[in-house]
């Protein structure tokens, strides 16, 4: 079975990371990843990695990657990994210690990780003291086991339930500045500021058009219930972003799915809508 390993990135490296997930490379860290076939490569400073660990991480590994103490996490299968003295001036020339940069990974592909950096840390083989480098983690903690269910046969004779029974609860909820979205809904025409979509309803007995509006900055991050954090869109692409399938890119303008791959779709912003960027960051760190 492959090992599994956590890396650990130190905050003042949060830039790096930024275009590590967006692929956003320079001219010479681009020919390197189409010399050695792979589409991501992160390098390691000899300072953060011992001898041990890097022996141990082999292809077909998964590394989590994440940033100290931070809720956007990654992870890769690792498709090769290198030693080399020179990548390091290439692929970070503006860094002051790039000459220490000589430990590799590439990968084919990267996914949104869901576990907590909590649970990431205290899973670790060694106990992490400092925040910054790589551990091994326990196998047998993230192991999925995958239950086979054989899928119920539809039988159209089967006994009618009825109605569905009511149950009474408490849910607590976001008040939201409902002035405030009605605003942004008519200053749009009710229609999604990527795909311009929109549908006639006659809700309440009163017809008008339909959409949504998306804090683009969750509200459980405590973020601004304010339209420079709103933004208008239909239900698909509302569902999207709600489930960081889709993010906006640092640009305001272009639309990216969750590997930092740029889609044929733009965003596009009324005048009288100012968009704080504050927000587009938040996502993408």
């Amino acid at each position: 079975m492959p090992n599994q390993f956590l890396l650990i990135i130190k905050k003042t490296d949060e830039g790096k990371f930024s275009w590590f997930k967006n692929r956003r490379y320079n001219k010479q860290t681009s020919e390197i990843l189409e010399k050695d076939g792979s589409k991501y490569v992160w390098g390691l400073h000899k300072g953060v990695i011992n001898n041990t660990i890097w022996n141990r991480i082999k292809k077909n590994d998964k590394i989590y990657l994440t940033v100290e103490k931070e809720n956007f996490r990654v992870c890769g299968i690792v498709s090769k990994k290198t030693k080399n003295l020179k990548y390091g001036k290439l692929i970070y020339p503006e860094s002051i210690d790039s000459k220490q940069i000589n430990y590799f990974l590439f990968f084919e592909k990267l996914d949104i990780c869901n576990i907590s950096y909590h649970k990431l840390i205290h899973n670790s083989k060694s106990q992490i003291r400092v925040h910054n480098g790589v551990y091994e983690i326990k196998k047998e903690y993230f192991t999925e086991k995958i239950k086979k269910l054989t899928p119920k046969k539809f039988n159209p004779k089967e006994k009618i339930i009825g109605p569905a029974k009511r149950s009474k609860s408490e849910v607590w909820r976001f008040v939201r500045n409902q002035g405030k979205v009605l605003l942004l809904k008519n200053l749009y025409g009710n229609k999604c500021q990527i795909c311009d979509y929109t549908f006639e309803h006659n809700a309440n007995q009163k017809k008008g058009f339909y959409s949504e509006v998306h804090h683009y900055s969750s509200l459980k991050k405590q973020s601004d219930d304010d339209i420079g954090n709103m933004i208008v869109l239909c239900p698909n692409h509302h569902a999207e972003f709600d489930y960081s399938v889709k993010f906006i890119h640092r640009d305001g303008t272009t639309i990216i799915d969750k590997h930092g791959k740029e889609t044929e779709e733009t965003i596009k912003f009324h005048k009288k809508h100012t968009f704080d960027k504050k927000n587009i960051e938040s996502q993408l760190e």
